[in-house]
């Protein structure tokens, strides 16, 4: 039967659906992750900084220039929250200490 091919089902937009991210560090070395919507950010920033070799507490991730929390996720983070896109890009800036 020709007339019915197997399809894949399409994912629809703002579904459950997985979406890639990237982390920038402050060299410019990027690091890839695939993430459902509705992942807690923490488990991306603690794989991340397990691959660094750094303490999660030492890194601050930032989407458009606004702080992201590791409570919040891909769907909804931010102030106010808006949803990140397929390859959208979370900066990393290490924790500055003072004296």
């Amino acid at each position: 039967m020709a007339d019915s091919e197997d399809k894949k089902p399409e994912k629809k937009e703002g579904g459950e659906g997985s979406l890639n991210i990237r982390i920038r560090d402050q060299t410019g070395e990027e690091t890839f992750f695939k993430v459902k919507k509705t992942t807690k950010l923490d488990k991306v920033f603690n794989a991340y900084s397990t691959r660094k070799g750094v303490r999660a507490t030492d890194l601050r991730f930032l989407y458009d220039g606004q702080r992201v929390r590791g409570d919040e996720t891909p769907g909804k983070c931010g102030t106010p929250p808006v949803c990140m896109a397929d390859g959208d890009q979370l900066d990393c800036m290490r924790e500055q200490g003072g004296c």
